[in-house]
């Protein structure tokens, strides 16, 4: 194996060799695209959620003997974490297009005794998805590249089964959510606003853009989790394979408005064209659910482990609670605080809504966000009027 520093470190129930990311600083920080294989430890909440999210998949479609392929694998920890955490999982499939990437995958699946489970190939993410797809397909695909998925949501969608779920992380939070919006028509075909719940923005359009790709195939999706953690949105969507499911599909593409003047935020209906153009839009983007409220509770909440970091286990709840609220997208205190000459904590702001007999919940994308189905201008004024 080529030789570069490297250190062995634990993650859920493995032990795998990574590069040695102290090696590596950019800024004084660890930087991971500077390594020779593609290492971020940043992403545990991801991965440990994701076999949080298989196993609650597994036992929500009642599926067994399960087949998982994770085209873009790095250093290999997930799909070996994959082929220890899940249950009912026959056989991972693990790919990197780089040599020493594909030595180190090779390591650590010895390393954690799982040769028996992981399959192994050095090749280019989407000449395995199709070769995968006319060998028939598998239950699970995880696309976790560097950067937007777009390249690899095609072929994606061709590997995975009827009624399989496609893992999709995405690192370009900026150019979802409003920042570099030319680039996001360019990659996504859509048009990103800055409006205060820009990030929900974001995972919308990452979703629709998965939704517009199954859609050509006459596929549909239904969404069972979707977050974002820090740099990175991460989307888990059900693969149905019917033209019935793709109208569904279709009814739920749209856009999202926001009246500055009012508070009004939501969402508009029709696909290419919005049904009503008064508002300044961001879209095309995905106007259903964001989670599948039933799945969560009683299937991903019970698959959150112990041994997870305490970010994981925090968003985990955090998600869980806010798919229980409105399907409108969140405000900030800030919005409403702006005639108060002082910013309301969270927690008054949502249990004076309550009191006001409206739904209120906390949203994990922003640290002031919370989703109701109040008028906001009517809250404000009782808020001032305290």
């Amino acid at each position: 194996m080529s030789e570069y520093p490297k250190v062995e470190i634990r993650e859920g129930l493995v032990s795998v060799i990574v590069p040695d990311l102290s090696k590596y600083i950019v800024g004084n920080r660890p930087e991971p695209a500077h390594a020779p294989v593609f290492y971020n430890p940043r992403m545990e909440v991801n991965r440990s959620l994701s076999t949080a999210i298989i196993n609650g998949y597994i036992g929500y479609m009642n599926k067994a003997g399960i087949t998982i392929c994770e085209p873009l694998s790095g250093t290999g920890v997930r799909a070996v974490r994959y082929a220890r955490e899940v249950n009912g999982v026959s056989r991972v499939i693990a790919n990197d297009i780089s040599e020493r990437a594909y030595e180190l995958i090779r390591l650590n699946v010895d390393k954690n005794g799982l040769n028996d489970v992981v399959s192994v190939y050095r090749d280019d993410a989407n000449n395995l998805l199709l070769r995968l797809a006319r060998e028939g397909g598998c239950d699970v695909v995880d696309i976790d590249p560097f950067g937007s998925p777009q390249p690899f949501i095609e072929n994606s969608l061709r590997a995975v089964r009827d009624q399989g779920l496609l893992c999709v992380t995405a690192t370009d939070v900026g150019v979802l959510s409003g920042k570099y919006p030319i680039k996001c028509v360019r990659r996504y075909g859509a048009l990103p606003q800055k409006f205060p719940f820009r990030f929900e923005v974001g995972i919308r359009i990452l979703i629709s853009m998965i939704a517009r790709y199954a859609l050509s195939m006459d596929y549909g999706i239904q969404p069972l989790v979707s977050f974002l953690d820090g740099h990175y949105y991460r989307v888990c969507v059900l693969i149905l394979k019917d033209r019935a499911y793709a109208l569904e599909t279709l009814r739920n593409l749209g856009y999202a408005y926001y009246r500055l003047s009012t508070l009004q935020r939501g969402f508009i209906p029709g696909y290419p064209i919005p049904t009503n153009t008064r508002y300044r839009l961001a879209g095309p983007l995905w106007i259903g659910n964001l989670w599948d409220a039933e799945f969560l509770m009683n299937h991903f909440m019970s698959n959150v482990k112990d041994y997870f970091s305490d970010r994981a286990r925090e968003i985990s709840k955090l998600i869980v609670e806010e798919a229980l609220g409105p399907n409108i997208p969140y405000a900030l205190t800030t919005e409403i605080s702006r005639d108060l000459g002082r910013e309301l904590p969270i927690n008054d702001v949502i249990g004076v809504i309550r009191g006001l007999g409206y739904q209120a919940v906390r949203s994990h994308f922003h640290i002031k966000g919370f989703r109701t189905n109040a008028d906001l201008l009517r809250v404000r004024e009782v808020i001032i009027g305290k």
